[in-house]
């Protein structure tokens, strides 16, 4: 009973996972709890699951793994991910950013993985969300959700800004392009008044 009011307590005010050491914040989905159990992992910062589960066969769990560096614009290769896994994209902040599925099994019980690579300017982020694969639908509208959501400062600039940096140089090309032709001008000048 006491899980039951819980649950209707989460679902009715969202709550938001925020860690200030990577710089990130978003909204965590209806229905998960901190598992600490889940950062025994190496590289995982944080770990919630489901309080009550959809599936019989076990709840999705949500990890966020530091990826011990920052993501250049340079997209995931097919080598990037394991065997059986599926390339995919998703959309933050504008950006495609890459990620992947893989089906597998643990302890004989079908299983889903997605995780998806998030571009913080300090330190990136994979996201991973795994669990049975009779939820694989939900879990990739979790995901999506989740993604769309994430806040928190990237190293990638948007195509405005880069636009705005190729204008700065294209300006200082012209610049000293112009400066170069007027200082020609002016001796050409200079060299006819003296003959």
């Amino acid at each position: 009973m006491i899980k039951v009011l819980l649950a209707a307590l989460l679902v009715q005010q969202p709550f938001f996972a925020t860690n200030s050491s990577f710089g990130y914040r978003f909204a965590l989905p209806d229905g998960f709890v901190a598992f600490p159990e889940g950062r025994s992992q190496r590289d995982i910062v944080e770990c919630w699951s489901e309080l009550m589960p959809y599936s019989q066969n076990g709840a999705l769990v949500l990890c966020i793994q530091r990826m011990r560096g920052t993501l250049a614009r340079g997209r995931m290769k097919r080598e990037d991910v394991p065997p059986a896994a599926q390339l995919k994209t998703y959309k933050w902040k504008g950006f495609d950013i890459d990620g992947f599925r893989a089906d597998t099994a643990q302890a004989g019980t079908p299983v889903v993985i997605l995780a998806v690579q998030v571009p913080l300017r300090g330190e990136a982020i994979q996201v991973i969300l795994a669990g049975p694969r009779d939820q694989a639908q939900r879990a990739e509208a979790i995901m999506t959700s989740m993604i769309v959501s994430l806040e928190g400062e990237t190293n990638w600039l948007t195509s405005t800004e880069r636009a705005g940096r190729f204008g700065n140089i294209v300006g200082w090309v012209l610049g000293i392009a112009a400066g170069v032709l007027l200082i020609r001008i002016w001796r050409a000048r200079q060299q006819s008044r003296a003959a």
